[in-house]
């Protein structure tokens, strides 16, 4: 379960429930799979992790070959009004 970052931290960058879901669990079983390969002892869980790492965006997701990210839509189409 999460509780920092909460799920209504992580919608706005992925968009609805079931992907946030889907993009959690890939990014987690990623982040075990570089454990087991590189030996790391950190004991913080994966999905904490992977959540942290789409709510501060270090992370994009991508959903049918293109990246999902609301709040980048918006300042980009700002940018685009200003000009």
């Amino acid at each position: 379960m999460l509780s920092d970052p909460n799920v209504k931290q992580i919608l706005p960058k992925v968009g609805n429930r079931y992907e946030a879901a889907l993009a959690l669990a890939k990014r987690a079983r990623n982040i075990e799979n570089k454990r087991v390969i590189e030996g790391d002892p950190c004991i913080k869980d994966a999905v904490d992790i992977a959540g942290t790492e789409i709510a501060n965006g270090t992370v994009r997701v991508k959903i049918h070959g293109e990246y999902v990210c609301e709040e980048e839509k918006e300042s980009v189409e700002e940018e685009k009004e200003e000009e």
